[in-house]
């Protein structure tokens, strides 16, 4: 699936990765989640609740393999990163929300992941595939550990710390593009073969961005939020951290089982940038509508005032 060195060099990546996602984060935001709780626990539930359900529903819906089921719930239940921040940004989402998500996702991540994974991953596990929680945790430990280490050079040097969250932003890009460019030539037989990959399994690769854009987006909408902070919740929801699921589950199975667990979230990441520069574009589109509808209004109501005051 991946070469020796393919490997290495993406948790490489994924380290500094990481490393730029805490240089996003402070104190700060976690303050700010406490005193604002509604969105953070709005978009920690969609996180924590709709995706890893979604996963399991068409693991159960398509009749998927033990491997497979849980590469896509393990994909499922990871935070978001940087990268869904990035798209915000593009989106015009509420950036201030989008750290606090990233936060509050990836604090928890620690906690949340292996109670996740022992409800939705546990009835695909069997005597020849069962899930080390005690790696799991271990891989989250070795991959959150840089986090707190962007975390401390934020609070030292924000100029550097800017610069490395710029750095992790483009490389969590850079990754799914290797990604596609050296992985992709060897497997594009498999990926076409329905033999080898079930059409339901693009499809559930496909659905569980596209899936988590919706929910994340109409959940908050429901909720009483605002469309900025929706939109936000949206993105947050969809874009999972792709990186970090692959460390996870590179350096928690063996080399025998990893391959066929990490399809699912190949595939996941190879679609997630399509789907989610798509999905951008539409929610810029609109926010554009939105602004020219609210500066009318805003004309309008000058205008009436105006007309109100003169003698």
């Amino acid at each position: 699936m991946l070469t020796p060195t393919e490997t290495n060099l993406l948790i490489l990546m994924t380290f500094v990765i990481m490393f730029g996602l805490g240089c996003t984060l402070s104190i700060k935001d976690f303050r700010t989640a406490a005193r604002h709780p509604k969105p953070a626990i709005v978009g920690f539930l969609s996180q924590y609740l709709i995706m890893p359900a979604l996963a399991f529903s068409m693991a159960k819906l398509f009749n998927f393999s033990d491997p497979v089921a849980i590469g896509l719930i393990i994909v499922a239940c990871c935070p978001s990163g940087t990268t869904s921040s990035l798209f915000n940004y593009f989106a015009k989402g509420d950036l201030a929300l989008s750290i606090s998500l990233s936060t509050l996702t990836t604090a928890v991540a620690l906690f949340a992941m292996p109670i996740l994974l022992t409800i939705y991953a546990g009835p695909f596990t069997s005597d020849e595939i069962q899930i080390d929680f005690g790696k799991v945790i271990g891989s989250l430990l070795i991959c959150l550990l840089p986090v707190t280490g962007g975390m401390f050079l934020k609070s030292k040097s924000k100029r550097w710390s800017k610069n490395m969250e710029e750095t992790g932003s483009a490389l969590g890009i850079i990754v799914i593009i290797f990604l596609i460019i050296s992985w992709l030539p060897r497997n594009v037989d498999r990926m076409l073969n329905p033999e080898e990959t079930s059409p339901f399994i693009l499809v559930a690769s496909v659905f569980l961005g596209l899936g988590g854009f919706l929910f994340g987006y109409f959940f908050s909408r429901v909720l009483g939020m605002d469309q900025r902070s929706s939109r936000t919740v949206s993105l947050e929801t969809g874009i999972q951290n792709g990186p970090l699921a692959f460390a996870i589950i590179t350096l928690s199975f063996s080399a025998e089982i990893s391959g066929d667990i990490l399809w699912p979230a190949l595939l996941y990441s190879f679609f997630i940038v399509n789907t989610s520069t798509l999905v951008t574009y539409f929610l810029r589109k609109y926010t554009r509508k939105e602004w020219f509808q609210f500066e009318n209004q805003m004309v309008k109501d000058t205008l009436f005032s105006q007309s109100w005051t003169k003698p």
